[in-house]
């Protein structure tokens, strides 16, 4: 007997049983829907730990002429912080500032120098130890583009985390 048909045949018998009230029934006719959703891919790394650099793939932003830090670069510098936390064998890193060529070099230099120390007081500020970090301006001596360009200048204001000591990886055995 086809499943569809059994409600219909058991409604008509019990219509005709002695006593009974007739009692519709009705079958949904779409079966019940699964719904999947599977969890979206982790956006991509900002934050990458390499043999000699801590690199990050956004800029760290500040107030235009100035060493005051942007909010949007706070999780960027969080997740600078959690590499550092987890690492532990690293042991000390510099934080370089770098200016485009715009301007007098002695002032680039001190923004510079004022910028990687604010980037300093932020990591320290999330627990990361002020004698594992170094902060120094280069201002505009360390191009890595032209400054003839709004690009080249945009990619040479800039801020880099340089690993300058690091000791043996540390290894958590755990114990049965």
């Amino acid at each position: 007997m086809p499943r569809l048909a059994a409600p219909a045949i058991l409604g008509a018998l019990l219509a005709l049983a002695p006593g009974c009230s007739l009692v519709t029934v009705q079958q949904d006719p779409f079966p019940p829907l699964e719904i999947r959703a599977d969890r979206p891919a982790p956006p991509p790394a900002r934050v990458v730990l390499t043999d000699s650099n801590i690199q990050i793939m956004d800029k760290v932003q500040f107030e235009t002429g100035s060493d005051k830090l942007l909010p949007v670069s706070f999780p960027l510098l969080d997740q600078v912080a959690a590499v550092m936390l987890e690492n532990p064998q690293i042991e000390q890193i510099e934080i370089q500032g770098h200016t485009d060529a715009t301007g007098s070099a002695g002032i680039n230099r001190k923004l510079s120098a004022a910028r990687a120390e604010s980037v300093r007081r932020y990591l320290s500020d999330k627990k990361i130890a002020k004698a594992r970090m170094v902060a120094k301006g280069y201002g505009p001596d360390v191009p890595i583009a032209s400054n003839d360009t709004p690009e080249g200048r945009d990619a040479n204001r800039r801020v880099e985390f340089k690993i300058l000591k690091q000791g043996p990886k540390k290894t958590i055995v755990q114990e049965d």
